[in-house]
C-alpha cells in the first residue's frame, strides 16, 4: 500500500514538473530578432514578441528597412515601415501563421533629374518624396528553435492615393511639377528572413 501511493505521489509530482517547465520553455523565448529579405522590405529588421494572449499564439510583428543609395549623383532613400499582429495556429509561436498589419513604403529622391514634358529634355535640381500606405495581409511559416527560418506570403492592399510631385529648381526658379504614376491596387507580399529567439 506504502509502494503504491509512494507510486501515486511520484507519478503526480513528475506530471506537475513537466507541465511546469513545459510552460516556462514556452515563456523564455518570447523575443525574435531576425533579418528579411523579399517584398516590401528589400532588405530589413523585423522584431517579433509572443505574447501571453490566446494561449500564447498572438503576436506583435514590426518591420524596419532602410535603404540609401547614389546612382549617377542622384540620391535614392527607400524606407518600409510596418506593424501589425500574427496568430500562430496549431503551436505557441512556432509553425504557420497568419497576419494582419499596417504598411508604409516611402520613397526620396534628390540630385539632378531629367526632365521630359513636351518639350526638350532639360535637367534640373530636384526633389521628390512620396509615401504609400497599405493594408497588410500575409501567411507565413517559422521553424525552428533558438535559431529560425521563416518565409511569408500575402498581399498589400492601398489604403491611399498619393500624389506625385517632383520639387525642381532650375535657373533660380523653384516650380512642382507633377507626374503620373499608374499605382496597382493590389501589391504581392513576398519574403524570407531567418534570425534568433531569447
Amino acid at each position: 500500500m506504502r509502494k503504491i501511493k509512494s507510486i501515486f505521489i511520484l507519478t503526480i509530482f513528475i506530471y506537475i514538473s513537466a507541465n511546469s517547465v513545459s510552460n516556462v520553455m514556452a515563456q523564455e523565448q518570447p523575443f525574435r530578432i531576425g533579418l528579411k529579405f523579399g517584398f516590401p522590405q528589400l532588405a530589413g529588421l523585423n522584431l517579433e514578441y509572443i505574447t501571453p494572449l490566446l494561449q500564447k499564439r498572438l503576436a506583435a510583428d514590426l518591420d524596419f528597412s532602410y535603404i540609401s543609395l547614389t546612382p549617377n549623383n542622384i540620391t535614392v532613400t527607400y524606407t518600409n515601415f510596418a506593424i501589425g499582429a500574427n496568430y500562430y495556429f496549431f503551436r505557441e509561436g512556432k509553425g504557420l501563421y497568419g497576419g494582419i498589419g499596417y504598411d508604409q513604403m516611402g520613397i526620396k529622391a534628390s540630385g539632378p533629374i531629367s526632365v521630359t514634358e513636351n518639350e526638350p529634355t532639360t535637367t534640373i535640381n530636384g526633389n521628390f518624396n512620396s509615401k504609400l500606405n497599405n493594408l497588410e495581409l500575409k501567411i507565413g511559416g517559422k521553424h525552428g528553435g533558438l535559431f529560425y527560418f521563416r518565409w511569408e506570403l500575402g498581399y498589400l492592399i492601398s489604403l491611399n492615393n498619393p500624389q506625385y510631385v517632383l520639387t525642381g529648381t532650375s535657373n533660380g526658379t523653384t516650380e512642382n511639377k507633377p507626374f503620373k504614376f499608374v499605382k496597382p491596387n493590389n501589391v504581392p507580399l513576398v519574403d524570407i528572413g531567418f534570425g534568433f529567439a531569447f
